[in-house]
């Protein structure tokens, strides 16, 4: 699933490091407090997967498509409006599929996709495509425990012997959360947890009490038509 900030382009890199972790330490929990697309959750093998958000919409689109809801095929720009306009008339589910499915850059609401082909002539079906790449992640998150919940603040933050893998909103960049994200309480969060589980968190900085184990640059495009090189890190905390 399209989503902002996906890790789906450099997880190929990132899941190999997870799972080693997971498969040396005989982890049995593997937890995302940020799931967003779950684009990372579902390449992870492990006994149980939890995946949370803060958003509502997007966890409620994964329940009831875990229950098995077809969603449909192609959302038109109209249909998008009327539903942005009028979410409360609508489903949560529903409001989430529209939302993060048909949306450009795959923001929430970000305005209806529209764009062409290679030719430059003929118009691109984004809502379908997204509707494709979301039917094909399906069965590799059919099992995924999703809930919507603050990330500090669930039944789950008392985990022991799991690993808690962290993609955050990250600092000083584009704003794609429901509500503003306190860092210093976030990093508190992970050096206590930490305590009692593998930590890892992707960011582009962290405190100099954490350790970069992974890093890469990459090409962002948070915002439209501006492309920035910025280096991507996986960083961990409290290595033995």
């Amino acid at each position: 699933m399209k989503y902002v900030g996906s890790k789906n382009r450099i997880s190929k890199y990132i899941v190999p490091i997870l799972q080693d972790c997971i498969d040396k330490n005989s982890i049995e929990i593997y937890y995302e407090p940020f799931v967003g697309g779950a684009n990372l959750i579902d390449k992870i093998h492990c006994k149980e997967r939890i995946g949370n958000d803060i958003h509502p919409q997007l966890i409620a689109m994964f329940n009831e498509l875990q229950k098995g809801w077809q969603p449909p095929s192609h959302i038109s720009e109209e249909e998008y409006n009327k539903v942005r306009e009028n979410k409360k008339l609508y489903p949560d589910y529903y409001v989430g599929f529209v939302g993060f499915n048909s949306t450009f850059g795959a923001k929430y609401f970000g305005g209806y996709a529209r764009c062409f082909k290679a030719n430059k002539i003929t118009p691109r079906d984004i809502s379908n495509e997204a509707y494709r790449n979301l039917m094909k992640q399906m069965p590799q998150i059919t099992n995924v425990n999703f809930l919507c919940s603050d990330y500090k603040n669930n039944k789950y933050c008392d985990l022991q012997n799991a690993l808690i893998y962290c993609d955050p909103p990250y600092q000083d960049t584009t704003k794609y959360a429901t509500e503003t994200f306190d860092h210093e309480e976030f990093w508190n969060w992970c050096r206590e947890m930490s305590e009692h589980n593998k930590i890892f968190v992707s960011e582009y900085n962290a405190p100099d009490d954490f350790d970069c184990i992974w890093s890469k640059q990459v090409t962002t495009s948070l915002k439209v038509h501006e492309h920035e090189d910025r280096i991507e890190k996986l960083f961990t905390y409290g290595r033995e």
